[in-house]
C-alpha cells in the first residue's frame, strides 16, 4: 500500500486513523426473552438516534410478531458507538453470534482521488483559457459548455469520494434479534402440539380427496375383475 498523504485530505485522514482503507460491517444475533424482542428493538433503535456524538444513522428496522417474533436494526455508526449498542443489545438478551467482516476500498479510493487531480487540473486550463479567447464567441460558448460539463463530473466524483470515506471512517452494525423459544429443546413440541388440529383437518381434507379420486378406478377395477373372471371360467370349460 502507498503511503498515506501528507496534504491533510480526508483520504490522509483515515489512513492515519484506521491504518487501511478498509470498511467494517458487523452482525449480531441476540437470544432475548420472548416478550423482550420489541422492547430491546425500541431500546436499540432510541440510543442510536440520541447518539450524536458518533454520529449514528439508523438505516433499517423491523420487527415480527406471533409465537416466535423477532427483530433486526441496520445502522451507521462510529466504531466506539458499535460497541455501545452491542453492550446495550446484550442487557436485554444473550450474545448467541458476532462477526465481523471488511471490504478494502483502497481501490476505488485511490482512483477516484486521481480522477478528481486530473479534473481539476483540466478545469484550471479551461479558466486560464477563458481569459484569452477575448470577444470570440463561439470559442466562449465552446469553453462555457466545456467548463460546465467538466465542473458536473468534479461533483460527481467529489460525491463519490465522500461516500467512500464514509464507509472507511463509519461501521455498518447488524443486529438481530429473536426469542429464546426459538432455540428451546421443547419449541418443535410446543410448536407441534399448537397446530395439531390444523394438521389433523389438513390429514382428513387430503384423505378424503385421495378417496374421491380412487373410487372411481376401484369401480372400474371391479368391473374388470368380474369381466375376467367370467371369461376365465368359459376358457376352462372342456
Amino acid at each position: 500500500m502507498a503511503a498515506p498523504a501528507a496534504d491533510g485530505s480526508p483520504a490522509a485522514q483515515a489512513d492515519t486513523q484506521r491504518g487501511k482503507y478498509l470498511a467494517y460491517e458487523h452482525s449480531v444475533t441476540v437470544d432475548s426473552s420472548e416478550g423482550g424482542v420489541k422492547p430491546l428493538l425500541d431500546k436499540l433503535v432510541s440510543a442510536c438516534q440520541s447518539d450524536v456524538a458518533n454520529q449514528c444513522t439508523l438505516l433499517a428496522s423491523g420487527v415480527e410478531g406471533g409465537r416466535e417474533s423477532s427483530a433486526h436494526i441496520r445502522v451507521r455508526v462510529k466504531r466506539p458507538g458499535i460497541e455501545k449498542l452491542v453492550a446495550l443489545a446484550a442487557t436485554g438478551g444473550e450474545v448467541a453470534s458476532r462477526n465481523t467482516s471488511a471490504e478494502d476500498l483502497e481501490g476505488p479510493i485511490r482512483d477516484n482521488a486521481k480522477r478528481l487531480d486530473m479534473l481539476r487540473s483540466y478545469r484550471e486550463k479551461l479558466l486560464a483559457l477563458e481569459g484569452k479567447v477575448g470577444s470570440n464567441a463561439e470559442a466562449l460558448i465552446k469553453l462555457s459548455q466545456e467548463l460546465a460539463t467538466v465542473q458536473s463530473e468534479l461533483e460527481s466524483a467529489t460525491g463519490v469520494e465522500a461516500r467512500l470515506m464514509e464507509r472507511v471512517q463509519m461501521d455498518l452494525l447488524n443486529i438481530s434479534i429473536q426469542s429464546r423459544t426459538k432455540r428451546g429443546f421443547w419449541s418443535p413440541v410446543k410448536r407441534s402440539l399448537g397446530d395439531f388440529g390444523g394438521n389433523l383437518s389438513e390429514g382428513i381434507a387430503t384423505a378424503i380427496t385421495g378417496a374421491a379420486y380412487l373410487l372411481p378406478w376401484v369401480v372400474i377395477l371391479f368391473v374388470l375383475g368380474l369381466v375376467a373372471r367370467k371369461v376365465w371360467r368359459k376358457v376352462r370349460k372342456p
